[in-house]
């Protein structure tokens, strides 16, 4: 009777198998934070060989560099889709938003993405590519906002600014700087803070 390892081990496609192991690196993530994420840990999770993880990720720097990779894909799919249709004089408060109630539901993931795992020297193509993604589609809807090109520099600082406030506002709340009270929502608390900005500025 084969071993239970071994039946796990027969039960994967070599196509998914990469998909699989960022599903689980994604799980362990949640469950015991990112310094326990090996290829090892992984593989094991999911019951395959190191050896057959291996093909995919070459050590740990690549597997949590894809995992952080894939939650900035999330994070630029999330600000296209509630940008759909969203009258021009929403699209910041839309944005932010989207923003921020992506990081208040993958708290773990978007410290991850955020956090000091990664230097420009061992960063993966593939993060660079993704976070580059994640600010140009936040580009694109604050130039659609002010009517000018994404490219320029108005846009650009604009934009830096935006993600400044949300980015930060998100990483208050997840690490209980911020406590909002339980009966304001999500959407009222980025309401009153982008009011607090309107405040500064009107003054």
């Amino acid at each position: 009777m084969k071993k239970a390892s071994e039946r796990k081990r027969n039960t994967y496609h070599v196509g998914n198998l990469r998909v699989l192991l960022l599903s689980a690196a994604r799980e362990m993530l949640e469950e015991v934070g990112p310094t326990k994420l090996s290829v090892r840990a992984v593989s094991d999770k999911v019951g395959v060989s190191c050896t057959a993880a291996y093909h995919h990720f070459a050590n740990r720097t690549e597997l949590v560099g894809c995992l952080a990779a894939k939650g900035f894909d999330e994070l630029a799919t999330v600000l296209a889709e509630q940008d759909r249709g969203t009258p021009k004089e929403e699209k910041i408060r839309t944005a932010s938003l989207a923003y921020f109630s992506f990081a208040r539901k993958n708290p773990a993931l978007y410290q991850l993405m955020f956090g000091p795992e990664f230097s420009d020297s061992e960063m993966i193509s593939e993060l660079q590519s993704s976070r580059r993604e994640a600010f140009g589609e936040l580009k694109r809807i604050v130039a659609e906002y002010l009517d000018k090109d994404a490219q320029t520099a108005e846009v650009r600082g604009a934009a830096l600014a935006g993600w400044s406030h949300t980015h930060g506002l998100a990483s208050l709340v997840i690490h209980n700087v911020v406590r909002p009270p339980a009966e304001i929502t999500d959407e009222r608390f980025v309401d009153m803070s982008l009011e607090g900005f309107r405040s500064i500025f009107a003054g």
